[in-house]
């Protein structure tokens, strides 16, 4: 199953939904906050290596000048969601139609925030069986209406057109499309921000999503850093282990950027099951100036990783579970 997150943004009238545009000749990731990050991502020539264009960091006043130095020209725009902006639950599949999913899931997802549905935004992703359970589920995903609408106000006010909403776990999805397919199960992480976004992805699809937050004092470059980031990957691998019965976990792919070589070659040799770091380098065709700039940026890394989710998704649209590849956003 693929997960293309929460998407078709609403971006005429009273947040009415967009058709799927044919496949695009560019993805533009744009994340917002404190500093606004933007990547764009072009597909690669003959099945080639995609190609990534630009990553760039700045404040909400450098965006009208990005779009004028033709970032988002001929580009799918994508909105990507930072992990404390959205809310994952995995529940189980309410008996309803696929087309009623989105606006389903609002309500146990209120529920769980106290808040009210019709304050949020939703998606539903149908999740395969990896195990003998019964009732199928589907990992809900949601966002505060409000937040998002200021950050859709900020991106428009640069005349910046956002066709689509994602939030930054595609990611993971991105770096597992980035590698050749097989039938195995895969443990795939990212460091973004102060979390670690954790799935477990069979098929390119997500069978489980976890957020880790990764421990508040510093230096990353510790040994004891080091051991406890270990630790917590390898008790999400096994918790994922515990629940894929069916599925058999072979790899692990991790991207972390922002530690030191030697922590990279900590975390990797701590953990049982063969673990393989994620190249920025090797999975994209880039500039060295722009591998510079990347090569220990973590959220540059990972916006980079969910364009190439959404160029996959284009150009592979029956790999997925039709109903979740893009899902709806409801409000």
């Amino acid at each position: 199953m693929q997960m293309s997150a929460i998407s078709n943004v609403l971006a005429r009238g009273p947040w009415k939904g967009w058709l799927t545009p044919p496949a695009p000749a560019a993805v533009t990731t744009v994340m917002l906050g404190e500093r606004c990050l933007v990547t764009r991502v072009e597909p690669g020539a003959d099945g080639e290596r995609p190609r990534l264009v630009d990553a760039i960091e700045g404040g909400v006043a450098d965006l009208a000048r990005w779009r004028l130095a033709g970032l988002f020209r001929k580009s799918r725009a994508v909105l990507v969601l930072r992990s404390a902006d959205r809310h994952v639950l995995t529940i189980d599949r309410p008996e309803v139609p696929d087309a009623d999913l989105p606006l389903a899931v609002r309500w146990p997802v209120g529920t769980a925030l106290e808040l009210e549905p019709d304050q949020l935004l939703a998606t539903a992703v149908p999740l395969p069986r990896i195990n003998e359970a019964v009732q199928p589920q589907v990992l809900a995903i949601a966002a505060r209406l409000d937040p998002v609408r200021a950050q859709l106000a900020s991106l428009k006010a640069a005349g910046i057109t956002v066709r689509s909403i994602d939030v930054m776990d595609s990611a993971l999805r991105g770096m597992r499309c980035l590698l050749p397919a097989d039938n195995d199960g895969w443990v795939v992480l990212a460091m973004v921000g102060g979390d670690v976004c954790i799935g477990l992805l069979w098929h390119g699809q997500f069978c489980a999503l976890r957020t880790l937050g990764l421990p508040v004092r510093r230096p990353r470059d510790t040994q004891e850093f080091d051991e406890h980031l270990a630790l917590h990957i390898q008790r999400t691998t096994d918790l994922f282990e515990r629940q894929a019965r069916t599925l058999a976990i072979r790899h692990v792919l991790a991207a972390l950027p922002s530690l030191a070589p030697e922590s990279r070659a900590a975390v990797q040799s701590a953990l049982p099951i063969p673990t393989r770091l994620f190249d920025l380098g090797e999975a994209f065709e880039l500039t060295g100036a722009l591998q510079e700039r990347c090569i220990d940026h973590n959220d540059l890394t990972a916006l980079a990783c969910v364009a190439a989710a959404r160029l996959h998704d284009s150009a592979h649209p029956a790999d997925g579970v039709p109903a979740a590849a893009p899902a709806e956003l409801a409000t």
